[in-house]
C-alpha cells in the first residue's frame, strides 16, 4: 500500500529577508509588539510587560494578536537585543506547538537578514497544509513590507 501524505503532521515555513538597514532598526521594529500590526493582517498588542523594567517588550512578555474571529496569545521565550526573539503561542489558538524563532544576522555595511522559521501542529486534523499556506503568505508579505518601509524611510 502507498504511503498517503499525512497533512496534519508537524509544519514548517521558513523566511529569509534581507534589510538595506543595520540589524538594530530591524531587530527593534520586530521586537516591538504594538509595531508588528502595522505590517501584520492582524490586531497586535502587547498585554504583560518583560519582567525586565528597561524592556517592557522582552523575556516573558505577552502580545495578543487578534485576525477575527481568531485570538491567541504569544509569549517571549528567548530573547537576545538584536540576535534572537524566541515565541510560543500560550493561549488556544488553531496552532498547537508552535514556536516562532527570529535571528537577526548583522550583513555588515549597514545591512541585515532575519532568518525566520516558524514550526507548529494544526489542532485540527488535515488543516496543517492549509494554515501553512496562510501563514507563508501573511508572515512573507508582512516582512517584506517592513522592508519596503525601511527602504523608503530608513529611520522607520
Amino acid at each position: 500500500m502507498p504511503n498517503k501524505l499525512n497533512i496534519s503532521e508537524k509544519q514548517t515555513v521558513h523566511f529569509i529577508q534581507d534589510y538595506n538597514v543595520p540589524v538594530s532598526k530591524v531587530f527593534s521594529f520586530f521586537s516591538d509588539h504594538n509595531r508588528m500590526g502595522e505590517v501584520y493582517p492582524a490586531f497586535i498588542r502587547r498585554i504583560k510587560d518583560s519582567n525586565d523594567p528597561r524592556n517592557c517588550n522582552g523575556l516573558g512578555s505577552v502580545r495578543l494578536l487578534i485576525t477575527f474571529p481568531i485570538f491567541f496569545q504569544e509569549t517571549i521565550t528567548q530573547y537576545v537585543e538584536s540576535s534572537l526573539i524566541e515565541y510560543k503561542i500560550t493561549s488556544v489558538s488553531p496552532l498547537k506547538n508552535h514556536i516562532g524563532t527570529m535571528n537577526f544576522i548583522d550583513l555588515g555595511n549597514g545591512k541585515s537578514r532575519l532568518d525566520y522559521t516558524i514550526a507548529f501542529e494544526a489542532r485540527i486534523p488535515k488543516t496543517g497544509f492549509i494554515l501553512k499556506n496562510l501563514l507563508e503568505k501573511q508572515v512573507g508579505n508582512a516582512i517584506r513590507e517592513v522592508s519596503k518601509r525601511f527602504d523608503k524611510n530608513p529611520n522607520y
